[in-house]
This record gives C-alpha cells, structure tokens and sequence, in this order.
C-alpha cells in the first residue's frame, strides 16, 4: 500500500467528515439543536482484508461518533453512526445483481431519516442497518485477571492468558473509560487493605482509617456512596475520571 492510497482514504472519510461537521458544528451549537449521521463501516468494526487503510478510517469515525457525542450532548446536539449493508457501484462489483438490489440504500434511508429527527434521542450508538435490519452494537469486556503489581511477570500472563480471553463468565458491556478506571480503583483497594489486615495480624501498628489524610476520608466516602448504588445515574453525567 503506497502512502497516497493511505492519505486519500484518511482524507475522504476522516477528514471529510470533520470538515462537514465543523461546519455545521457552531450553527447546531447556537440553535441547541442538531442532529449527525457518521457512515462506519463493518470493515472498521471486524477489519477487512485488504483494506488496513480503510478499516482504520471507518473504525476512526466510530471515536469521532463518541467524543463528538459527548460535546454535543448539553447542547442537544446528537451524534450517532451507522456501518450500513447496501448496495452500491463499489459492492456490485462483487456481488450478484440479485443481492445489490436487494441491499439498496433506500432500505437504509429511513433508519438515517429516524435518527435525523427531533423524536429520536439517542446518543453515541452504532448501528449495523442493511435490507430493512437493524441492530446496535457494543463493547463486550471479559472477566479478566488482576496480577499482582509488585511481582508481575510475562510468565505469570502466559499462563493465565486463557482466563484474560474467557468471556462465559463475568464478562460485561462498558459503557466509557470510567468503567475500567473502576475495577482498577476497586482490585488496589482490595489490595491494600489485605496488606493493613496482614499488617495488624503480625502485630505491626496498623490504621484502620488507612492514612489519616482528610481527603482520604473524604474520598472513601465517595467510594461507598458510589458502591452503594446511588450514584449511577451520575456517573454518565460526569464524563471524567478522578484520580487520588
């Protein structure tokens, strides 16, 4: 693949799309009100052989989606992407006449036309649509494995490598970076009160309240309102991550 057919995908689908968003972004901004439609593509969703150039321009546009998303959203602005099956002049090139008709971009349109409207108020989604199907798609995030930080080896990954990759058990659907952030905060807290139970076991001096810092407790507290379940419908709201 030559550098030009990398640039010129980049430029058709990444930047196109920047530029004509940036161009109504500011309009939509002061009428609190607007509506995008980014075209994926299945191919930036699952890769395409042969196509490394435009897999990650399409998978590009679904990051675009999300973070334009999240900007616009205070301003009712809402911005979603669909990777459509239809049939077009690329497509009949190597499919039969019989399925390109089938597969026309008019079954698509109405989708695009729902998701355009005052009455639709979804926001960030990604949406697999062809011949009158459609279905969203989503992250899915195994169980995974919490080595310990102090004595993390290659070794000790290679062999608890099938458990990182097993999805039958404790897998979940993240909906943003918060999440992992999360399950992180939570496997070092477990962490390190094991070590302050250990320490006061031994006969070691050991603080239950952990350092004495005020904003520790301030922080724990949080920690436990969050856990408790009451703060759930927050979190999305807040788009950010803390960190003590």
């Amino acid at each position: 693949m030559s550098e030009l057919d990398w640039d010129l995908i980049m430029k058709v689908h990444l930047k196109g799309s920047f530029s004509v968003s940036r161009a109504a972004w500011n309009i939509m901004r002061n009428k609190n009100y607007g509506r995008i439609v980014n075209t994926g593509s299945s191919a930036g969703i699952f890769g395409s052989f042969g196509q490394v150039n435009y897999s990650t321009a399409k998978l590009g546009l679904w990051g675009f989606t999300q973070a334009l998303a999240k900007e616009g959203h205070k301003r009712n602005i809402r911005v979603n992407c669909i990777a459509p099956l239809a049939g077009t002049r690329m497509t009949e090139t190597v499919m039969p006449a019989e399925v390109v008709q089938a597969l026309k971009p008019d079954f698509v349109a109405p989708f695009v036309g729902y998701l355009c409207s005052d009455q639709c108020d979804e926001n960030g989604g990604l949406y697999e649509v062809g011949a009158g199907f459609i279905a969203r798609q989503r992250w899915q995030q195994s169980a995974g494995v919490q080595f310990d930080v102090d004595n993390i080896t290659s070794e000790q990954i290679r062999d608890k490598w099938a458990e990182v990759n097993q999805f039958e058990r404790g897998a979940s659907n993240p909906q943003s970076n918060q999440d992992l952030m999360a399950v992180v905060m939570t496997n070092l807290e477990a962490k390190q009160q094991a070590k302050q139970a250990k320490a006061a076991s031994g006969g070691a001096a050991a603080s239950s309240g952990g350092s004495g810092l005020k904003s520790e407790g301030i922080f724990n507290m949080m920690a436990s309102y969050l856990a408790a379940g009451h703060g759930k419908a927050l979190i999305p709201k807040v788009d950010a991550i803390f960190a003590f």
